[in-house]
């Protein structure tokens, strides 16, 4: 074989190569520009969609942080006056159980001073029951002391009288046959 077909077929095929390879390669960068083209479009969209989201997310943010505060707002004021409530009912049983407290100190020392004075009117009877007690009993012995004093008497008369010539039998009469 002849060496110039060593060189010339693979410039043929270069050449149709090189043909093919050029409208190929133009093809390949319009379709890499139309999807570049689509791309872009696509990022736009994108873009677009993004900053709208981001609006809305945004605008929704500030709307929920504006619905927490005032929930915070109104949560924060009912606690307070809940608290409030709570402190004024305390503070409201605190004076009326110091109130009672009072009134029932001064029940108290009015009871034990009417305590104390039944307390001494007990001891004043218990005394004069004592006292009265003590009578009765010197009153008994004084009856029992005039009993054996009639008594002692009475047999000093009935001796006396046993004694005596008039209240002597005379002897029995002799009598007559």
């Amino acid at each position: 074989m002849k060496k110039w077909m060593y060189i010339i077929f693979p410039a043929i095929l270069l050449t149709a190569f090189l043909f093919y390879y050029r409208q190929e390669m133009t093809k390949i960068a319009e379709t890499q520009r139309i999807r570049a083209e689509q791309v872009e479009k696509q990022k736009a969209e994108d873009e677009a969609k993004k900053k709208e989201a981001e609006e809305q997310a945004k605008v929704s943010a500030e709307k929920r942080a504006r619905d927490q505060k005032e929930a915070d707002e109104k949560v924060a004021a009912e606690k307070e006056a809940k608290y409030q409530a709570t402190s004024k009912q305390i503070k409201d049983e605190t004076d009326q159980n110091n109130a009672d407290a009072d009134r029932f100190s001064k029940e108290a020392s009015e009871l034990e001073i009417e305590l104390d004075a039944l307390h001494q009117k007990r001891e004043k009877l218990n005394r004069e029951d004592f006292d009265l007690l003590k009578q009765v009993e010197l009153t008994r012995v004084a009856q029992q002391t005039a009993d054996m004093e009639i008594q002692r008497k009475v047999e000093m008369i009935a001796r006396k009288a046993d004694e005596s010539a008039m209240a002597q039998i005379p002897p029995p009469v002799p009598v007559k046959e």
